[in-house]
């Protein structure tokens, strides 16, 4: 198995904190909160952890600001204790990208880039052509991600899997990747988005190939920002998160699946800039070590910083590579 490092550039910081960014979480926690008040809601209770099935009961609060998240005591992953049905999940989401559909032209290259040199670093790892990849979902909410793709992606066709609310139980995806046959599944922004992440990972073994490999990515529960942020962390939005994964637990859930990990990493970039944002702005943040060097750190020292969580596998995104 590989752990390979991506030296991922640090971004500015209105990455984080600039006004876009904190009206898109004010508008999911108003979603939230009219999905909350709404009477005819349906909600499922989680017993167990979704990741490595430990009891609910055994995992303390992670957060119960709206919704009840616990931390699995055993595997370290997060998780709503209860969560809605997967078409309701999917219409408000749906409702949310058309809302924002004006402002869906925004810069999101290095991430597309980052998402193609991804495939090309395992395919020679791998010493195997993915030159057939099917994208579940992505392009729904990155519109400009099909062009990318036709731009960048040398020698290889895409297939597009827009995002539909549909039945719970995944069927209408599993039809459309069995009809696409893809060598490859890229899938960088669905796990943590919905209410079954096991249902929608069982649907893309059941419907590919044997041999087909699938390229996950997610948030991470290991990521440095959530050890010490816990829920304050600006990455922490539901209903965008209603599992965040520890690298642990992601391993256990696949493996559990009969899906071979091939490749694991925690490419993110944002780790080192969000907790150096929060260490030089709260007046009475005293944390042994992080405190100091955090107001003391300058570019340089965050960007080592970043790598090292990165070869720790404590960064804030983490990328699995699974074979069918």
């Amino acid at each position: 198995m590989q752990t390979p490092v991506f030296l991922d550039h640090l971004p500015d910081i209105d990455a984080v904190a600039g006004q876009k960014p904190a009206q898109y979480r004010l508008e999911r926690n108003k979603a939230l909160l009219e999905l909350m008040l709404d009477q005819s809601t349906v909600w499922h209770d989680r017993n167990a952890c979704p990741a490595c099935d430990q009891d609910t009961t055994q995992n303390p609060f992670f957060s119960q600001t709206m919704m009840e998240f616990r931390r699995c005591m055993n595997c370290n992953s997060i998780y709503a204790a209860r969560v809605p049905g997967q078409t309701t999940i999917d219409r408000l989401r749906l409702d949310h990208i058309q809302a924002r559909a004006a402002d869906a032209g925004g810069d999101r290259e290095f991430e597309f880039t980052s998402l193609l040199n991804w495939i090309s670093l395992t395919e020679a790892r791998l010493e195997r052509k993915l030159d057939r990849v099917l994208d579940i979902r992505f392009a729904t909410q990155a519109p400009a991600w099909p062009d990318a793709t036709e731009r960048l992606s040398h020698n290889r066709s895409w297939d597009f899997l827009e995002l539909t609310p549909e039945s719970d139980d995944f069927s209408a995806l599993e039809a459309a990747v069995a009809k696409a046959a893809p060598k490859a599944i890229l899938m960088p922004a669905e796990l943590d988005r919905v209410a079954d992440p096991a249902a929608l990972l069982s649907a893309l073994k059941a419907a590919a190939t044997p041999g087909t490999v699938i390229f996950v990515a997610s948030s991470c529960a290991d990521g440095l920002e959530y050890e010490i942020l816990g829920a304050d962390s600006p990455s922490f939005v539901p209903l965008d998160r209603l599992t965040v994964f520890s690298v642990k637990g992601f391993e256990t859930l696949s493996t559990k699946l009969g899906l071979q990990v091939l490749e694991i990493s925690t490419p993110g970039r944002l780790d080192a800039v969000i907790l150096d944002r929060y260490f030089k702005s709260a007046e009475n943040t005293a944390i042994p070590f992080w405190s100091s060097f955090f107001r003391e750190a300058d570019k340089n020292r965050l960007r080592d910083l970043q790598i090292l969580l990165q070869r720790s596998l404590k960064s804030g995104v983490l990328r699995f590579v699974l074979e069918t």
